[in-house]
């Protein structure tokens, strides 16, 4: 507590004690809420949530799996748009190029509809428990993880954050605490500065490889036309990682393009999408699966993993799969 009132920076084995003590119950709400707030308004480092990271993972429900490497598409949200579930449909058309993806993600938090509602609404059960789950991820390469089941620790700090009603470094552990343990990741921010945080963080935890970014118009995804920058995580190093709109042949697209309904709408829409509509979702889904490929080494550059996402698609390999994460997920 003296350290955070001082504004001073904690260790990372320190902020893993701290963050342990909190989602052990080891504090009053009142000693909770002071070191949220202390380090909300100091803003947190990268060994803070390397720390909270490891706390978490100690503490969360695992998934296991033969399978490896496996990638995530969940990044932290929290940036107000309603929009169409792009990482979602991303997570699912790059399955069905033949990534293994844990798709870790929750209800809706600061938009209409979060991943977890458009998979419900489309007829997926979001109430695995880690052995289904596996034996799912196992089967298909595709399992959709939600968080809440999966990280029973965070409900000790439940009533504090909604209390708060204010961002706290809580936000930003999820795409870093993936149940199945995945090791590639692209997790898109809407905040810039959480660009060197969350990549500073995976490599610090050992990430395999993984890309962190930012686009320019303000959102946590690729959009067609709209440059992004970033940092990719490679086996302990990091580089600057960037798109340009020349990097892929693709007309621009406008966000009032991608723009959600509700549950239902959006689970419509990505059943027209993954049955081969065209369009700007379909152009934003497959650039955003260019690079989930490329993170998970089955392509070498954005535009050969354009066309293997396109294939995926056209060919009926993504609604297969998504027809079979459905029917597993249901399965007694």
């Amino acid at each position: 507590m003296k350290i955070v009132a001082a504004r001073r920076p904690l260790s990372r084995d320190l902020a893993e004690r701290v963050f342990g003590d909190l989602m052990d119950g080891q504090a009053t709400e009142a000693q909770k809420g002071a070191i949220l707030i202390g380090i909300a308004t100091r803003g947190e480092t990268s060994d803070e949530i390397a720390g909270a990271v490891s706390a978490l993972r100690a503490r969360m429900r695992r998934v296991s799996t033969s399978r490896a490497p496996v990638l995530d598409t969940c990044g932290p949200g929290g940036i107000g748009r309603d929009m169409f579930n792009l990482s979602t449909a991303t997570a699912i058309v790059a399955a069905g190029a033949g990534a293994c993806v844990a798709k870790h993600g929750n209800r809706s938090i600061s938009s209409r509809v979060g991943s977890a509602d458009v998979l419900a609404a489309a007829g997926v059960a979001i109430d695995l428990d880690p052995d289904r789950a596996g034996r799912l991820l196992d089967e298909i390469g595709l399992v959709f993880l939600f968080a809440p089941a999966f990280h029973p620790a965070m409900k000790e700090l439940g009533t504090v954050r909604r209390e708060l009603g204010v961002r706290t470094i809580f936000n930003s552990l999820g795409p870093l605490a993936n149940p199945a343990g995945a090791t590639r990741q692209m997790i898109g921010v809407g905040r810039p500065e959480l660009v060197r945080l969350l990549a500073e963080a995976l490599v610090t935890l050992g990430s395999e490889r993984a890309v962190v970014f930012h686009s320019a118009n303000g959102l946590d995804e690729l959009i067609p036309g709209v440059p992004a920058s970033g940092i990719e995580v490679r086996e302990g190093w990091t580089r600057h990682w960037s798109y340009a709109p020349g990097d892929i042949a693709q007309a621009a697209v406008s966000a009032t393009e991608l723009a959600g309904g509700d549950a239902s709408s959006n689970a419509e829409m990505l059943r027209a999408l993954l049955e081969g509509e065209k369009g700007p979702r379909r152009e934003a889904v497959l650039l955003n699966a260019a690079l989930a490929l490329v993170v998970a080494d089955l392509a070498e550059r954005l535009d050969d993993g354009y066309e293997m996402a396109g294939a995926a698609i056209d060919e009926g390999r993504a609604l297969a799969t998504f027809e079979k994460l459905r029917a597993g997920g249901t399965a007694a």
